[in-house]
């Protein structure tokens, strides 16, 4: 199964509704009211959690037992895709992200 996941922090100025910023984050568009996410400490704890991992320019790929993601990032979010990721491997990596006060939400599925 693939599913895609996107991680944003809000902050108090943040008027969109989470499918409003999920739908403009998608389009590439910079949305006002997001925090900038510490995106090199979310990596790190992502390479610790995940040490079968390969890094690239803007891209981590993670691998587990039973399936892979890919995490693409900005300053404003962090997307994960997710390959046939074992439902406890899919969610230690929504908890450990949203251990940055960070907030997941179902993206629709992209064209992989």
């Amino acid at each position: 199964m693939q599913s895609d996941l996107l991680f944003w922090k809000a902050g108090p100025a943040l008027k969109l509704s989470a499918p409003e910023v999920t739908r403009e984050l998608i389009w590439g568009e910079e949305v006002d009211g997001l925090v900038d996410l510490p995106i090199r400490d979310i990596l790190d704890r992502l390479k610790a959690e995940f040490p079968d991992h390969d890094e690239k320019t803007g891209l981590l790929v993670g691998r587990t037992s039973g399936g892979a993601f890919e995490a693409t990032w900005s300053w404003q979010h962090l997307k994960v895709h997710c390959h046939d990721l074992p439902a406890a491997d899919r969610q230690r990596l929504i908890d450990m992200i949203e251990s940055f006060d960070c907030m997941a939400c179902e993206a629709p599925p992209s064209k992989h």
